[in-house]
């Protein structure tokens, strides 16, 4: 008898917590007893799309039987996720989504749903970490994801929300590359006078932005005489093999660890798929600091 199949359409195959996502989807898949296939956009909504559109018109051929997205772009998904479940497919958005539950409303026999940490908490946790480094107050720089993602904009809402009015929160957009967020700060540093301007602590919506922010700052620090141990850098998604990597070589402050949403993904596909269960629309995961914020004040 033929597999079935669960295609995994990844952001990119070169960031440490889409990496994740794919070896736990390939532990999980093994365990039920599916095939993963597995396709990654590198951050190319347009290619997404054509991917997962692909994917869902050879379904049956394919003996694909649920699509687990981490999403270049929200909005594109949408269709695709009606498109999805009109073939019969499950779906499930492995970033925050909150169109997940219109679809579902349509959709009622099918499992649509969302397998990710909530996103405002990682906010929360990240104001945790800045507060533990700068104190009560200061200004904080956060340099968001792609602002078409809705999680960029629940994870600034969660900072906001954690450090309270006693900081200054400048906003400076990337595009979850490491690349972009380098980019995004050479061109904030070009109006920037004196070291008194500088934030106290960058915070940075992914791990690869943030090691951008580093790159970016160590540049600007030697034209402008500033040592880049003053700049203290959080990030985020916390893979063993990057994240937390880059904390324990002291190149990051902390990041939020994430729970990758592909393993609980699968494991709901599994029972809808084996007992009819459905999932719950928003299948939160837990996040945590690393390292833990008492440490930090420590």
């Amino acid at each position: 008898m033929t597999t079935d199949v669960i295609g995994l359409f990844l952001r990119s195959d070169d960031n440490g917590y889409q990496r994740q996502l794919k070896a736990v989807g390939l532990r999980e898949a093994k365990r039920f007893g599916f095939e993963l296939s597995i396709q990654s956009a590198q951050f190319d909504a347009g290619q997404q799309v054509a991917q997962i559109r692909e994917a869902i018109k050879n379904a049956k051929e394919t003996k694909m039987i649920a699509i687990l997205v981490s999403g270049v772009r929200d909005a594109d998904l949408i269709p695709l996720a009606h498109q999805a479940a009109g073939a019969g497919l499950e779906w499930a958005v492995l970033n925050d989504a909150s169109f997940v539950d219109e679809v579902r409303q349509q959709h009622p026999d099918r499992a649509i749903f969302a397998a990710a940490g909530d996103q405002t908490e990682i906010g929360r946790v990240q104001a945790q970490q800045v507060c533990a480094v700068a104190g009560a107050r200061g200004r904080v720089m956060c340099i968001t994801g792609n602002v078409r993602n809705v999680e960029a904009h629940l994870r600034l809402e969660g900072l906001k929300q954690g450090l309270g009015d006693g900081f200054e929160v400048v906003e400076v957009n990337a595009d979850w590359t490491s690349e972009g967020a380098r980019r995004a700060i050479e061109s904030w540093a070009a109006n920037i006078g004196k070291k008194e301007e500088v934030p106290a602590v960058f915070a940075a919506q992914n791990d690869e932005m943030a090691l951008g922010v580093r790159q970016a700052l160590r540049d600007i620090g030697s034209r402008h005489d500033w040592p880049i141990g003053s700049f203290p850098i959080v990030g985020c998604d916390g893979s063993e093999d990057f994240g937390q990597r880059l904390v324990r070589e002291g190149r990051l402050k902390a990041t939020v660890v994430m729970t990758p949403g592909s393993g609980p993904a699968i494991e709901w596909v599994a029972r809808m798929r084996g007992g009819g269960e459905l999932p719950p629309a928003h299948v939160v995961l837990p996040v945590l600091s690393f390292p833990a914020v008492a440490r930090l004040k420590s």
